[in-house]
């Protein structure tokens, strides 16, 4: 059950839990004295400088000041965050862990599932030891693509045989079997045959794609040949969210001793083929580009992030798509970079190629955000005079402006855009520059062009209902290279040259277009009621509203429908459930916005919302009232009834004025 762990119990099993223990079940422990010590395991060092106090149940290091209890040993160790360290401990120690009343995440919800998916995942292995056909996987994996026997086991990796059936002869034997692998992707219903299905994945070598806890929630498979789809994923389900997990990080999690940094790569393979090489801290995005879901989850495990993409033309496109997503989740004594690949090179051949030590030499020479901030909005100026400096800043502003004001690495780019522009830092700070937005057409194409360009390990759209494609980039996390093109002409001024003779910029004219604008009202509530979606319950909508045809207005209704209906489910559950792309698709855009971050923290998210409504209610009656007097000319202020509807009109006005 889901809910928070009740403060006694935590107490209580620290007191029945040994230090002692737990430590010396992972790391080798020698007595001095009254207390224990140890090659610390959070640092490399020669000499231990890690001290175990038996008495106080407390650990410290001298040499990097690691410290606490076994819940912090524990949570650091095994790369756990507090609640699975918690469920470790009490494992051992024979604890239930209690929680206090609250709905059941969506994983306790799909506890049938998750079993159908793992025994999926258990048939798939199975295959690969035994099917007849076992060979031509076992060929493939080890002479094709270099892998030991080891390697696969460690990532779970198996066989689906040809065939239409085979998992579905053996797992879903039961009707009840048969709905819950329907439900997770595994089977497709047959479109002349209502209720009888076949199994998706046929042919392919199987990659489990794990979560953080291990638990197995989708599928990858891969064509042996040139067959298409080359890589096929499960579809999203209710325990799984492309956007939201990254390939590898469990395994990643389990087999590096220092998990300090993460390679995030484009594909399952380039994840294998590193670790089978030692570099076992890869992960990849499953079909999506980078977003801040992504790097959100990795800063809450490491302290630096490494984005890695091909040289190309394409490699570079998503690079900024990365630099995009990692701005607004920036924290201070946190590090994005950025790996450049020689074209025709991805982390597999090339690791093949040069071995560990020469890739590691890569990783440490990668580019800083900083370098790839600066370098993109110079990419964008074509003019090499004082207009095309004016550009470049705006660029790098713009930018920059999406990092959190409070950290100190926002104020060091300021810093150095000033010494780069000649503008003072307090100036640029303190001005406000529009992100332009690309127009529908323009971003249509650019998602069509980044989709052209993936490389084969990618994976493609198809039309087809049988096969599930995850696109090369999600729409909502797509963006355009022409967002820092230059201002329109009617943000130039009219001044003459505002440069000195040795191009920088004259501190007092330095000038810049108006703020943008933020989330519209509507869009600002369905936002509210996304992160806050208990508040549902205590809003009513009036039929004029619902009925109304404005695009934001029916999804906010959409979202308030659903949440209203469904008191105890979260967003998660709404967008495992929907099947509307258009609406996926702009809850998505809502949920990645800027402002996200901050409407998740505000304590007034129902009374915003009531706001709106209300708003939108007086709106209504605002536009009816002057269709009505439209409709009656002049003539109706010789009405008694029609001059008090006036009156009341001019009030709503002035209302809407203030």
């Amino acid at each position: 059950m889901a809910g928070r762990i009740p403060d006694q119990f935590i107490d209580e099993l620290l007191a029945r839990t040994d230090l002692t223990d737990v430590v010396a079940s992972r790391i080798s422990l020698k007595k001095t004295g009254q207390n224990y010590s140890a090659l610390c395991p959070f640092h490399n060092e020669k000499s231990p400088s890690f001290s175990l106090n038996p008495n106080k149940q407390f650990y410290y290091c001298f040499g990097c000041g690691a410290g606490g209890n076994a819940i912090s040993f524990v949570m650091e160790h095994d790369h756990l965050d507090f609640v699975d360290a918690i469920e470790a401990l009490a494992k051992d120690a024979g604890m239930e862990v209690p929680r206090e009343q609250g709905a059941p995440d969506r994983y306790e919800q799909n506890a049938e599932l998750l079993k159908r998916l793992s025994e999926s995942a258990q048939f798939y292995q199975q295959q690969l030891t035994q099917h007849p056909d076992k060979k031509k996987a076992t060929d493939y994996l080890s002479k094709d693509r270099g892998l030991s026997g080891q390697i696969a086991k460690v990532f779970g990796l198996g066989f689906a045989p040809s065939g239409w059936d085979n998992l579905l002869k053996k797992i879903g034997t039961r009707a009840e079997s048969q709905e819950q692998l329907l439900l997770g992707g595994m089977l497709v219903e047959k479109k002349e045959q209502p209720g009888h299905y076949y199994d998706r994945f046929r042919d392919r070598i199987i990659f489990p794609i794990r979560d953080s806890r291990g638990r197995v929630i989708a599928f990858g498979g891969r064509a042996f040949g040139d067959e298409k789809p080359k890589y096929l994923n499960s579809p999203e389900t209710p325990v799984f969210q492309k956007s939201q997990e990254l390939y590898g990080l469990f395994e990643a999690k389990q087999n590096t001793q220092i998990l300090d940094q993460i390679l995030v790569v484009e594909g399952y393979m380039d994840v294998i083929v590193l670790a089978q090489h030692g570099i076992t801290n890869a992960v990849a995005t499953l079909g999506t580009s980078v977003n801040s879901q992504h790097i959100r989850k990795l800063f809450k495990l490491v302290s630096k992030v490494v984005l890695c993409f091909d040289g190309d033309k394409a490699g570079r496109s998503a690079a900024i798509r990365g630099l995009e997503a990692s701005l607004s989740v920036m924290q201070d004594e946190k590090q994005i970079r950025f790996l450049f690949l020689p074209e025709g090179e991805d982390p597999d051949s090339l690791v093949r190629q040069e071995g560990k030590e020469a890739f590691n030499k890569r990783l440490e020479d990668a580019s800083s955000l900083s370098h790839v901030l600066f370098e993109h909005a110079r990419n964008q100026v074509t003019l090499g005079d004082e207009e095309g400096e004016a550009q470049f800043t705006r660029n790098a502003m713009s930018m920059i402006q999406q990092i959190p004001k409070e950290l100190t690495f926002r104020s060091v780019l300021i810093r150095q855009l000033s010494e780069q522009s000649g503008i003072d830092s307090a100036t640029l700070d303190n001005t406000s520059i529009p992100k332009q937005r690309p127009s529908n057409s323009n971003q249509s194409n650019t998602q069509n062009n980044t989709q052209n360009n993936t490389t084969n390990e990618q994976i493609t759209h198809s039309g087809n209902d049988e096969e599930h494609y995850a696109p090369a980039y999600d729409e909502y996390d797509s963006y355009s290279n022409h967002e820092y093109s230059s201002a329109p002409s009617h943000y130039k001024s009219n001044k003459k040259s505002t440069f000195k003779k040795n191009g920088k910029f004259k501190e007092k004219e330095a000038f810049f277009p108006p703020a943008p604008s933020s989330l519209s009202r509507i869009k600002q509530a369905s936002l509210c009621l996304l992160l806050h979606p208990h508040i549902a319950q205590h809003i009513d909508l009036p039929d004029p509203l619902v009925n109304q045809e404005n695009e934001e207005l029916q999804i906010f209704c959409k979202i308030w429908r659903y949440f209203a209906k469904y008191p105890t489910k979260n967003t998660g559950h709404l967008l495992g459930e929907m099947t509307d792309q258009s609406t996926i698709t702009n809850i998505y855009a809502l949920l990645n916005h800027q402002d996200a971050t901050t409407k998740q923290k505000i304590t007034n998210a129902q009374q915003e919302v009531l706001d709106m409504v209300s708003a939108m209610e007086k709106n209504l009656g605002l536009n009816s009232s002057i269709a009505r007097l439209k409709s009656k000319g002049n003539e109706s202020i010789k009405d008694n009834s029609s001059k008090q509807e006036l009156r009341n009109l001019m009030d709503l006005i002035r209302q809407k004025k203030h």
